[in-house]
């Protein structure tokens, strides 16, 4: 059953530090208790409380099953045995203090990641939530609340708000002004227009703006693959492309094809992709105009539709084609060589038919060329502590360095 979280809107209050934050027009999502008793005092890296917190959290999460899989993804990521034997290599590291972070609502878990990492590296956090309330989001803020209720993670609970407020530049600004770290997840414009906004001399800022990422298929390394391994690489990648209806920066909007492939292997595997944008008739509107709108634009040069997907020939390297509902982008290339010479610019490279270590070992003879991620199918949408080729834990803390 779905549980909701009590929102409150506070006037006017003071924190521990005595600073005067603002109130009017926020609503306090979580703790819905306004800025009372919140502190931006940080705590160590990994701290045991945190960790014993993270792992409360993990073992709720992994209980909820098949009605909630990105909710069970979050509860395996932080198992803690994986957290700790990732964290050993930042022990030595100090937090920075407060972090501020302004989260989209596409990916409805994305700001309990971003909190998480914060967390781990001893930050105090206030997340601004999309006005937008996704069930997956609700449901995780309320699993979260009925951890932070308990008084034994008070010491949590003092230190994260998660709140909403409209297009609100002075809220922004105040909250920007007081922070040691801003962390702005979004949209090009969106980006762009945050970071117009003035920051402490000794703050810093994490941008993470529109990026594309790609599935690369292998024709020779595809043949390889018995009947069953491609029926589960077709299942794996067709998730990797419907989750999130294909707005995820992660999810792969273009397939780059490597080889000569066979028109019966290319619709079979083109077909299943198509599959999961059947079971929502609204695609079938989103995917007419985006389709129409690339071919009109020039964005591409001609269409093919295999079921409920529409794939496109790109007209370019990074074409600017709205996509969702079911709109691929499509390149061919004679071998891996030839794409990796064409300097593309990418986020997350799924690998069909071809070792992601492959892709590497040839990167370093094309350093115009930059994918920040490599995985197998499945893997796209799984959270990394690397993202945008940057370690977000060690950006979220600082190090002590013995000369």
């Amino acid at each position: 059953m779905q549980r909701y979280i009590p929102v409150t809107t506070s006037k006017s209050t003071e924190v521990k530090n005595d600073i005067a934050w603002p109130e009017q027009g926020i609503e306090f999502v979580l703790p819905a208790t306004g800025w009372q008793g919140f502190t931006s005092q940080p705590l160590a890296v990994a701290d045991e409380r945190v960790l014993t917190f993270c792992a409360a959290l993990s073992q709720r999460l992994l209980t909820l099953g098949r009605e909630w899989p990105d909710l069970v993804a979050l509860g395996f990521w932080l198992r803690p045995i994986a957290l700790k034997t990732h964290l050993q290599a930042y022990r030595l590291r100090s937090p920075l203090g407060l972090t501020l972070h302004l989260v989209p609502s596409n990916v409805p878990t994305l700001g309990i990641f971003s909190w998480l990492l914060a967390l781990l590296a001893g930050n105090s956090a206030i997340l601004r939530l999309s006005r937008r309330q996704d069930p997956v989001q609700q449901q995780l803020l309320a699993e979260c609340a009925a951890l932070l209720a308990d008084p034994q993670w008070q010491v949590i609970a003092d230190r994260v708000r998660f709140i909403r407020y409209g297009h609100d530049e002075a809220i922004t600004a105040a909250l920007s002004a007081r922070c040691d770290l801003r962390v702005i997840w979004g949209g090009d414009a969106t980006v762009s227009a945050i970071r117009a906004i003035a920051l402490p001399p000794k703050a810093r800022e994490l941008v993470f703006p529109d990026r594309r990422s790609l599935a690369v298929l292998d024709a020779a390394g595809w043949r390889t693959l018995d009947a069953v391994s491609r029926q589960r690489q077709h299942a794996a990648l067709a998730q990797d492309i419907s989750q999130f209806n294909q707005q995820a920066c992660a999810s792969p909007t273009t397939l780059v094809w490597l080889g000569e492939w066979q028109a019966s292997e290319r619709t079979d595997l083109l077909t299943a992709l198509a599959a999961p944008f059947a079971a929502n008739p609204a695609n079938g509107m989103a995917r007419l105009v985006n389709s129409q709108l690339a071919l009109a634009t020039g964005e591409a040069q001609t269409q093919t539709t295999f079921g409920t997907l529409s794939v496109l020939q790109a007209a370019a390297l990074q074409p600017q084609v709205t996509v969702g509902g079911g709109v691929l982008l499509e390149r061919h290339y004679p071998d891996m060589d030839a794409w990796l010479a064409d300097g593309d610019q990418v986020q997350t490279c799924v690998c069909i038919g071809i070792a992601p270590e492959t892709v590497v070992s040839h990167l370093r003879q094309y350093p115009g060329t930059r994918i920040d991620r490599l995985v197998a199918p499945g893997q796209a949408l799984a959270f990394d502590w690397f993202w945008d080729g940057q370690d977000l834990l060690a950006s979220m803390s600082r190090q002590t360095c013995i000369g």
